[in-house]
């Protein structure tokens, strides 16, 4: 078995036991406070819902499309924000006085309550994708940019000097060693960064559009409907979970393959 292949079946392996684990501390929570199970919904009560109940097909399909919604909405803003933290990572990298410029200000933004930015944002960038991918955007941005920067700031001084005795400027330093040397830390960007986005964007579709998961699960808190509330926990859950999983098998495969070239 190759080494690729068993790294992808111990990260589906450590998923599956997640999973299962999840699900028991779900139900022993429920049972061990003896929650109203008008209010609280067990594994199989949301399994029912989805299936067997009356309107499953009508629950299935409007969990299905409010999911994508808030994939879609996640997604975007995930990519820009990840893109636009690395580039300004690298452009910190080689110009420290810009970085002390631009950082004050958003760490400043950052301190503020996603609660509280949310209709500035909604009023700059108006209602729809634009606006929730503004508010995910800033959630994932700056701890990415941080977890980046650190990377492309790990090389040493005697590889900097190799550099330099070979005439290499700071864009060399950076192309031949501080990028390679960041790309663990990039990638440990973008796996942490999945939770947030997922958060981001129901928040944005809670507060500002009305739109997917976020929206859904809002109208039905006021509808008392907790069996599709449940159902939208599980299914942005378990979204969530795949897509680390995904990354965290992608990041463990090039760190493999990083090491095995050094």
């Amino acid at each position: 078995m190759s080494p690729a292949l068993q790294t992808t079946l111990r990260r589906l392996a450590v998923l599956g036991i997640a999973s299962v684990i999840a699900l028991a501390l779900w139900a022993l929570f429920l049972w061990a406070f003896d929650i109203s199970p008008l209010i609280g919904k067990y594994p199989w009560d949301v399994l029912a819902y989805l299936t067997t109940v009356d309107g499953a097909a009508e629950h299935r399909a409007l969990l299905w499309d409010g999911l994508g919604i808030t994939v879609r909405d996640a997604g975007v803003g995930y990519v820009v924000g990840l893109a636009f933290a690395f580039a300004l990572a690298v452009l910190f990298s080689v110009s420290p006085v810009l970085e002390r410029i631009v950082m004050p200000t958003a760490m400043v933004l950052r301190s503020i309550p996603l609660i509280v930015l949310t209709p500035l944002i909604t009023l700059i960038f108006g209602i729809g994708l634009s606006g929730v991918t503004a508010i995910v955007l800033l959630v994932v941005f700056l701890p990415s940019l941080a977890n980046i920067l650190y990377g492309l700031r790990s090389v040493s001084a005697e590889q900097r000097d190799l550099v330099q005795a070979y005439g290499g400027n700071a864009w060399t330093l950076l192309r031949k060693v501080a990028l390679p040397t960041a790309v663990p830390a990039a990638l440990a960007s973008a796996r942490i960064a999945i939770p947030a986005a997922m958060t981001g964007a129901m928040i944005g579709e809670w507060l500002s559009t009305g739109e997917g998961l976020g929206g859904s699960i809002s109208r039905a808190a006021g509808s008392f409907d907790y069996g599709h509330m449940w159902a939208a926990a599980v299914a942005i859950t378990a979204v969530t979970m795949i897509a680390y999983a995904v990354v965290s098998i992608v990041d463990a495969l090039v760190v493999d393959r990083l090491g095995a070239r050094a």
